[in-house]
């Protein structure tokens, strides 16, 4: 797949926050995002690193792009972040899925990049939502208490806690589908044969090469059509001479050089199979001929 280009089509956006610097590896990132996806069951295309804070993973449907920006204050912090790693999935094509489905794919990218960097927060950007590392990863079901803490935690910290419905069972309900390969989350990607089709070596639209075929054909009639004088005279000739040997053939060879130009090669192929049927038919041989390629074909 090609470079995120401005026009691809944002499916949705999250963020690690970091609070204290560290020296981070952009390209080990990407690795971890790579082997997210091909746990997911996606296919990867290609892993590009951009520079020392910028790299791109590409599957057979995603366009995932990870941004390291420095001195950041989100929304929701009171104090600025030495280090947010931006998390942004595009659509390479057209997407079918629901905001549901591309909030599970990102949720599961988002907890293998968790496990393997350990930032402070999770952030999810639309609703400038943090959650801490420890919460977003590692859902407990005796949530209540560990809510608690991490409201305290939080506003030692300075965050401004929005309430979120039931996180952690959402969080829960998001790995069993994908555990389970939803068919509303993989079927559009991994059981179309289309999508595999167009994915492969040598794979052309059938819109696109029916469309070259009507322009080579269209291209051949042109070659016939005459341009010159002399030589649309003679086949307009050709057509009335047609009309003095058999009528009918002769008034559609006028319609056609009328329709589509004076075609000299056509009109004079008309004129000599009509000349010569009109001869066997005068000195009675059609039936002959006709017996004859009839004994050639069998």
């Amino acid at each position: 797949m090609g470079l995120v280009m401005l026009d691809s089509l944002t499916l949705g956006q999250a963020g690690l926050v970091f609070l204290k610097d560290r020296d981070f590896d952009i390209v080990a990132a990407a690795n971890h995002t790579a082997s997210g996806f091909e746990a997911m069951g996606q296919r990867i295309t290609g892993v590009h690193v951009l520079s020392d804070d910028r790299a791109q993973v590409s599957t057979q449907s995603f366009d995932l792009m990870l941004d390291l920006i420095a001195d950041v204050q989100p929304a929701a912090l009171s104090e600025t972040a030495d280090l947010i790693l931006n998390v942004t999935l595009y659509a390479n094509g057209s997407s079918a899925l629901s905001q549901f489905a591309v909030d599970a794919l990102l949720t599961r990218l988002l907890q293998g990049l968790n496990a393997a960097l350990q930032p402070d927060f999770v952030q999810w950007k639309e609703t400038d939502c943090l959650l801490p590392s420890d919460q977003f990863s590692q859902p407990n079901p005796n949530r209540t208490t560990q809510n608690q803490s991490s409201v305290n935690a939080a506003a030692h910290s300075g965050v401004t806690r929005k309430a979120l419905p039931d996180v952690e069972v959402t969080n829960d309900i998001l790995q069993q589908r994908i555990s389970n390969h939803d068919p509303a989350i993989f079927d559009a990607e991994s059981a179309s044969e289309r999508i595999k089709q167009m994915f492969s070596d040598g794979w052309v639209d059938p819109s696109l090469e029916a469309a070259l075929e009507a322009a080579e054909a269209h291209a051949k009639e042109i070659e016939d059509i005459e341009e010159a004088a002399p030589l649309r005279l003679s086949a307009w000739f050709m057509a009335f001479a047609v009309i003095l040997i058999a009528l009918p053939v002769g008034v559609a060879l006028l319609i056609v050089n009328m329709a589509k130009g004076e075609n000299l090669r056509l009109s004079s192929q008309t004129a000599a199979l009509t000349g010569t049927f009109v001869a066997f038919q005068t000195f009675g041989t059609t039936a002959n001929a006709l017996d004859a390629v009839d004994k050639f074909l069998n």
